[in-house]
């Protein structure tokens, strides 16, 4: 198949009328005047790399940590139809049992061949997280690293593709070598770190940022003696990418502007943080946070336009997909839509050492796409080389 006179956005670059031919689920091709008997007209259409997700939690009315096959495919459906082609499943700080049961379900759509949107593995938020700053996280089920605690997750390399823990738990630089030496992603979050925890965790081998500035400690005083926090740490160690919930409610515009003139998009990656509420009915709505059958489930509600636990003190997570938050970024951050997508697409894929075969058009990857009119919106999404969702 080719589609045909398309505006191409990858790699940081804008490529007009263009033709992309793909066969199966291969890319073959970029250029123009290419022909085959299979024609996708995309003239006036954008045609990006699939979108990746690398930090949602559910959507449309189903949460990954349910483990069920509806919750999955109420989830990945909603994914599907905002251009998403590829996820890591995201956990919330749970019972071990209940982790492992969204590892096992995540192993199983890992296999599946012809998905809406491709599962990658798993991205595990918690339970080695901080207890100042848990956020929406149950503080019930937090813990302190141990070998012995976390080697459920070595066990589980071949799912785990990413780990959110806080530095300054007693046993976390320990933990952070553990998991780079399995070559699993180690990224920070819901952290209460200082300078003397936070760089030799970062020398260890944490990459990434879990939704930079939220739920993350900034500098602070202690002892007399002044120390800059994760948020400033993320913004000048070149080390580092910035996980952006940008939804204009998580990140402001201006918070954006901040992240991106320091950064750059190859040091931000965009992430829903989606729940299961993302696509459902909005305002006043009341929904469990994780798994549906969890009678100590946290919950939350939907309040002007975003997640708010349910007593309204702070945010639960987003209900927008990233295909929105591109368009927050071109439309209120001024961020040029080559960058955006960029940030939604190979840096996400680079951030799990996988852009080798996602994240990018080119002859030999995945033949993934998110198709967007003029106005940013996604009429159709091409799964494997398959279209999964058309407007």
């Amino acid at each position: 198949m080719i589609l045909k006179n398309a505006t191409v956005i990858t790699n940081l670059k804008i490529y007009e009328n263009y033709d992309v031919m793909f066969k199966n689920d291969i890319i073959i091709n970029i250029g123009k005047n290419l022909d085959d008997d299979e024609i996708f007209d995309a003239t006036n259409l954008y045609v990006c790399p699939g979108l990746i997700d690398i930090h949602t939690h559910g959507g449309g009315g189903g949460d990954y940590m349910d483990a069920t096959n509806d919750s999955y495919d109420k989830a990945l459906k909603f994914q599907s139809k905002n251009g998403i082609t590829s996820v890591l499943t995201s956990s919330v700080t749970a019972s071990i049992d209940k982790i492992e049961r969204l590892i096992n379900k995540t192993r199983e759509y890992m296999q599946i061949k012809n998905p809406v949107t491709r599962v990658l593995g798993a991205h595990l938020e918690g339970p080695y997280i901080s207890f100042k700053n848990k956020g929406a996280q149950h503080e019930k089920y937090l813990k302190i690293p141990s070998k012995d605690s976390y080697d459920f997750i070595i066990k589980n390399k071949d799912v785990v593709k990413n780990v959110t823990l806080s530095t300054e738990l007693d046993g976390a630089l320990d933990m952070v070598k553990a998991l780079k030496e399995n070559s699993i992603t180690v990224s920070c979050g819901h952290d209460d770190g200082r300078y003397d925890t936070i760089n030799p965790c970062i020398d260890a081998g944490i990459t990434n940022l879990t939704h930079w500035y939220c739920a993350m400690s900034s500098a602070s005083m202690k002892d007399g003696v002044r120390s800059i926090g994760m948020v400033e740490t993320g913004l000048i160690d070149e080390r580092l990418t910035l996980e952006l919930i940008a939804d204009n409610h998580h990140i402001i515009p201006d918070l954006v502007k901040l992240a991106y003139k320091n950064k750059g998009a190859r040091g931000i990656c965009l992430v829903s943080d989606a729940l299961r509420a993302g696509g459902m009915p909005k305002d006043g709505t009341l929904y469990k946070l994780g798994c549906i059958d969890d009678d100590d489930a946290q919950r939350f509600k939907v309040d002007d336009g975003v997640a708010k636990m349910e007593d309204g003190t702070h945010y639960a997570g987003s209900i927008q997909p990233v295909s929105q938050m591109i368009r927050n970024l071109v439309n209120d951050c001024g961020i040029p839509f080559e960058e955006s997508i960029f940030m939604a697409t190979y840096t996400p894929a680079k951030i799990i050492g996988m852009e080798d075969i996602i994240g990018s058009i080119e002859a030999g990857k995945k033949a993934d796409f998110c198709i967007m009119d003029k106005n940013l919106n996604v009429v159709a999404t091409i799964t494997n080389g398959r279209f999964v969702y058309k407007k």
